[in-house]
């Protein structure tokens, strides 16, 4: 069983490289490889090869902590960290 998992997330823009597909970001995986021209990925569903120049970040979480929205590290009102420890 992995111990952490990751979250990439992608650049926005409008290449034509790769064809026309789609990919949602952030794209969740459980293993990450670097190379010198980007990381691979392995999800659920297969690998996945990323070239850094579309990479904007990478996170890793402990398993079961994946954020869903950016913000709650940058929130100041406190009430997450009530709630955790009123449990």
């Amino acid at each position: 069983m992995p111990e952490s998992i990751y979250s990439v997330y992608l650049v926005q823009g409008s290449g034509e490289q790769g064809g026309k597909r789609q990919v949602t970001s952030p794209v969740g995986g459980h293993e990450l490889e670097f190379y010198d021209t980007g990381v691979w990925l392995d999800r659920e569903t297969g690998r996945n090869f990323f070239p850094y120049e579309q990479i904007r970040t990478i996170r890793e979480h402990p398993e079961g902590g994946v954020e869903t929205t950016g913000g709650t590290a940058e929130t100041d009102s406190g009430s997450d960290a009530e709630t955790a420890e009123g449990e």
